[in-house]
């Protein structure tokens, strides 16, 4: 009979009970590594170093582990020496232990349901452990409960990650069917002058993008009053319009001045009269109609000031389930929170939710748009269209965006200028030409639309996903 080492079984803090473990599965793993040649590639697929519950055996899986990355060959001496060399041979047993190890198992044919037996043990460590640090995440009243919320949603997030260990590696001729066969529907719906993606609203800028694409990260970015929210809030309606449902982060003003926008927008009534209440009966009646026509537009808002990308996650996760969810604006980056590791400059916190805010529209499958504020470097320059440098605080930005569009109103800088037309700057655009397109805007800018109205309906939207079902209609 195999003579066990003396290990310390630890036990919950919660609840006084020993931790889930499985040390005989753990022992035949390292016992087919060491008899077979394959057994470790098959185990290190579903298995790490952490996931084994007694010290000694992750130890003994560590040499095995090194022995591969060396090239060399994994057997009974050869995991004895490299135990010797590591100065732990006598901690994990000695060469007794070790070479009883090997007669445990005949073969590896049982080899990959003993791994997720491990596995599944481990994770069950790892639930106990993440929510034993929220419950006490959970009692300490110099938390916000918000940020103890995200933080118990990423320990989950972790938890299921760690479930799908093997490579999810797919053959390049497999992957290229889904292209060709995506290549030809594409094609089919150009010949029949249909729209792949959300309509933006503005016709020159759908002929570009085919409309905004699922998982792309597009980045809004201009200098402060030169229309970002006004912009956004267009690629809102356009794709509400349509029925698509938009969630708008709206760090910046509360949900009732987001609403007082949308309504301006939509009746065209003077935006200061809005305001002092200075209406007449048939700008009242623009507004009782505009209400009618935004009452049915699948737009929710969040206009929490103080979020973090992990709020702005979890809070577009639960909305996409409720299929409420089709496409997300923020406004803007610079005001969202970190909550990322402390003693970071600004710039490394920028870079991080930038890249959060990729890895939302890929796992989400579905458009970002993202507003970002421009350094002051463009005002020092007699040419003050921005550039990509011009992007504040972070290069990631730049790297992490599909698409990074710039706002620029002449207008703004010079009096001579045309009055209520700008130009929107495809300074990067992943998958397509970079360039400029021009829109015009009515005298508050609460309004956006085409130079040129000819050809705006020419696009229809695509039938696809049950909220593409009307036709594009002049803003």
């Amino acid at each position: 009979m195999m003579k066990k080492k003396e290990n310390h079984i630890e036990s919950s803090e919660i609840t006084g009970r020993l931790l889930p473990h499985a040390v005989d599965f753990e022992e035949a793993i390292l016992g087919a590594i060491i008899i077979e040649k394959k057994a470790f590639e098959i185990a290190s697929e579903t298995v790490t170093s952490e996931m084994f519950y007694l010290k000694t055996n992750e130890m003994i899986f560590e040499a095995c582990k090194c022995l591969d990355s060396e090239q060399k060959p994994i057997d009974l001496l050869s995991v004895i020496e490299k135990l010797r060399q590591n100065g732990t041979l006598e901690e994990v047993g000695g060469v007794t232990f070790i070479s009883e190890l090997s007669q445990i198992v005949v073969s590896s044919s049982h080899l990959e349901y003993h791994c997720r037996i491990v596995a599944q043990k481990y994770l069950a460590r790892k639930a106990i452990e993440y929510m034993n640090e929220s419950v006490s995440q959970c009692f300490d009243e110099t938390n916000d409960i918000d940020d103890v919320i995200a933080d118990i949603s990423l320990k989950i997030e972790k938890l299921q990650e760690s479930t799908f260990v093997k490579s999810e590696t797919t053959q390049l001729r497999d992957v290229m069917k889904q292209s060709i066969e995506q290549m030809y529907e594409r094609k089919d719906n150009y010949d029949k002058g249909l729209q792949t993606g959300i309509n933006t609203g503005l016709a020159d800028l759908n002929r570009i993008t085919g409309g905004w694409q699922k998982s792309n990260l597009i980045i809004i970015a201009g200098r402060p009053s030169m229309g970002k929210t006004a912009i956004a809030l267009h690629f809102a309606k356009s794709a509400a319009r349509m029925g698509v449902p938009v969630v708008i982060f709206e760090l910046e003003m509360t949900d009732v001045k987001l609403s007082d926008r949308l309504l301006i927008s939509e009746s065209n009534v003077d935006p200061n009269s809005f305001k002092v209440g200075r209406l007449t009966n048939d700008e009242l009646k623009s507004i009782e109609l505009a209400v009618g026509k935004l009452y049915d537009y699948k737009i929710n808002i969040d206009s929490n000031s103080v979020v973090t990308m992990d709020y702005i996650r979890n809070r577009s996760r639960l909305l996409k389930k409720q299929g409420k969810c089709e496409m997300i604006i923020i406004d803007y980056l610079q005001l969202i929170e970190d909550s990322g590791a402390k003693n970071t400059n600004r710039e490394q916190e920028v870079a991080r939710m930038s890249r959060k805010a990729k890895l939302l529209a890929k796992e989400l499958d579905i458009p970002v748009l993202l507003l970002a504020q421009l350094s002051r470097k463009v005002e020092e320059r007699s040419n003050r269209k921005p550039m990509l440098s011009d992007l504040r605080e972070s290069g990631a930005i730049e790297q992490d965006a599909d698409i990074v569009i710039f706002i620029y109103r002449d207008e703004y800088y010079n009096e001579n200028s045309d009055k209520g037309k700008g130009n929107l700057i495809i300074a990067k655009y992943r998958d397509g030409y970079t360039g400029e397109i021009d829109f015009a805007y009515n005298e508050s800018m609460t309004n956006i639309f085409d130079c040129d109205k000819i050809g705006q309906s020419e696009l229809k939207p695509i039938v696809s996903n049950n909220y593409y079902e009307k036709e594009e209609t002049p803003f």
